[in-house]
């Protein structure tokens, strides 16, 4: 008898074990677009999809921002279910809570956008930034009971941080694959910003970055922006019926000095030449639009008024002769 209730009371507990983990919540996409502000705030747009594959309603999902502080996210999506947002102080940070006003049934999916702004995430210390993203799934929500999503078939788990302008990383992690010892994040500068991007990460990884405030960089924007409104110049007396020829070749110059001070920079070199360089190529550029052209006179053919003039004079010659 005892053991005829202890085998059903292990085929509930079982069921109840396959009933949670077989929910069938699959993540899709979990993408996190992290830019660090200049004050030490940060921004996160978070693009998500999320099928339900199961048999159950999904009423919603929750996850973690390591923040103690979270504005009210803005969600963008197409779907037409509806959401509410709850936020809580948990351990460790802000629980974010996106219920749906009506479930998610079997067979569906839903993608959005979750944009918000938190504080006293990263750390500001003078010139100095540092952060850590977690990189964790979604907790499924059904029936009032969070349960852990299973990831797709071919799940999308990325990431992008920017760093404030003229800020450069010192540290990153994870930059390196533990097999082919490869890099596995690009660092590229875009907007005047650098941009870190991880292609494919694992959930449970946890993103680090250190950053420090760079005045070889900060040049480098300096003078991009100077080429920018060179450039609006060149445009401008072009239209004007102006020959800018010297400076566009001038604005050409200066481009591929930047440039080569650009991939100085990447490698740790001295930019300071080709710094120098680009701005004497803008500043000639700059003076050859200045210059003022002089209209040239032509010479004119004698016309009747010429003539005429002999004419009076050899009269005039003629009666004083007579005379």
């Amino acid at each position: 008898m005892i053991t005829k209730r202890f085998i059903t009371f292990f085929l509930i507990i079982m069921l109840t074990v396959n009933t949670a983990s077989a929910a069938g919540i699959t993540l899709n996409r979990w993408v996190l677009n992290v830019e660090l502000l200049d004050d030490g705030s940060v921004e996160e747009i978070i693009q998500t999809e999320i099928e339900n594959a199961g048999t159950s309603p999904l009423n919603g999902f929750s996850f973690k921002v390591p923040a103690s502080s979270v504005t009210a996210p803005n969600i963008s999506t197409f779907s037409a279910i509806g959401q509410k947002i709850d936020l809580q102080a948990v351990q460790g940070g802000t629980g974010i809570t996106i219920n749906f006003n009506s479930p998610l049934e079997p067979g569906k999916k839903w993608n959005g956008r979750i944009d918000f702004r938190a504080q006293n995430w990263a750390v500001k210390s003078g010139q100095d930034y540092s952060i850590n993203i977690p990189v964790e799934a979604p907790e499924a929500i059904i029936a009032g009971k969070t349960e852990k999503m299973q990831l797709g078939a071919e799940p999308e788990i990325r990431s992008q941080v920017f760093l404030p302008r003229s800020v450069e990383p010192t540290s990153v992690e994870p930059s390196m694959d533990a097999v082919s010892r490869k890099p596995i994040y690009n660092k590229l500068l875009q907007f005047n910003h650098i941009v870190l991007t991880w292609f494919k990460l694992n959930l449970g990884d946890v993103i680090s970055v250190k950053a420090t405030y760079s005045g070889d960089l900060n040049k480098i924007l300096e003078s991009s922006g100077k080429l920018d409104a060179l450039s609006e110049n060149i445009k401008n007396a072009k239209a004007q019926g102006k020959d800018v020829l010297a400076a566009e070749t001038h604005l050409s110059n200066a481009r591929d000095y930047r440039n080569q001070a650009l991939e100085q920079f990447w490698k740790k070199e001295d930019v300071s030449s080709a710094i120098n360089a680009e701005n004497n190529e803008i500043k000639l550029a700059e003076e050859s639009l200045s210059v003022k052209v002089e209209p040239t006179e032509t010479k004119k053919t004698p016309g009747f008024g010429f003539y005429a003039l002999i004419s009076i004079m050899l009269m005039i010659f003629a009666l004083r002769k007579r005379k």
